[in-house]
């Protein structure tokens, strides 16, 4: 594992907030991804944490955190399967006896992103399978065990594309996006009285390249937008603020939070898309 992929421990100063809990996340295998970063958040306040992709770079984030003296399990999994998610699910319980939290972050935008109307049927399933199966799947399988725990936290991680706005040939995305906040909504219906919570983080655009913003590097260029469309906040999320989020909704400090969705951008949807007034 070189240096450049290798998944850093973040700075943290724990507070146990997750001790006991075990936790499934998935999507884990980018190595400045948020998947990883919440992952590493998790283990870092407490949680045994399970991480899994389909991805073999699953295995150097299990590594670091095992190194780390944090104890963890790790799965290469097709979240599309329904089987393989199936005895994932088995195989945690049969370890660690219960799943209390599962954060889904596995999914994509798929480039090329072609319009609506050239759009294969096939690149529309694979879009769907990729950002709606995938979270379908893992609730499918891990719910059953929080309903007999009578208790559960289930974060997913969607997108202000679909339920917000859209940008152009974006139709497969913005609809699977939009369905998992649907989804939300009603698995946090139907599963309030076992005492499970089902909550959706919404990110904007999120750093993840190879190499990370810095604050010396100033606000990000966006002079191809009018100065008026500047958004409040001029860089992009760090992933480890994303997983900062993932903590609060997965601790009993948000034990009163359900069936909702929380934006996660920097304030770039309060921008009005219409420059007004003068230039």
């Amino acid at each position: 594992m070189d240096e450049q992929s290798k998944p850093i421990i973040r700075d943290h100063v724990p507070l146990n907030r997750l001790k006991g809990k075990i936790a499934l996340v998935t999507g884990t295998a980018r190595p400045r991804g948020v998947g990883n970063s919440v992952a590493k958040l998790f283990a870092q306040e407490g949680a045994k944490v399970v991480l899994t992709d389909i991805d073999d770079r699953v295995w150097d984030c299990v590594k670091a955190l095992q190194d780390a003296r944090f104890e963890v399990l790790g799965f290469k999994t097709d979240l599309t399967k329904p089987k393989e998610v199936q005895e994932m699910a088995e195989k945690i319980v049969d370890r660690f006896g219960r799943i209390d939290i599962l954060c889904n972050v596995a999914g994509k935008s798929v480039p090329p992103r072609p319009p609506c109307l050239e759009m294969s049927v096939e690149y529309w399933d694979m879009v769907m399978d990729r950002n709606l199966r995938t979270t379908f799947n893992c609730c499918k399988a891990v719910l059953p065990y929080m309903v007999k725990q009578k208790y559960g936290k289930v974060i997913n991680v969607g997108s202000p594309t679909g339920p917000i706005t859209v940008y152009r040939y974006c139709a497969a995305y913005a609809a699977s996006k939009g369905a998992v906040m649907a989804l939300t909504k009603a698995l946090a219906l139907e599963m309030g009285e076992f005492n499970i919570a089902v909550n959706t983080i919404l990110p904007g655009d999120i750093d993840t390249a190879d190499k990370p913003w810095t604050p010396k590097d100033g606000p990000r260029d966006l002079s191809i937008f009018s100065k008026h469309l500047r958004p409040p906040i001029s860089r992009p999320a760090m992933a480890e603020e994303i997983a900062d989020l993932a903590l609060f909704l997965a601790t009993e400090e948000s034990r009163f939070i359900t069936g909702t969705e929380i934006l996660i951008d920097g304030g770039l949807m309060i921008v009005e898309p219409v420059p007004m007034g003068p230039t």
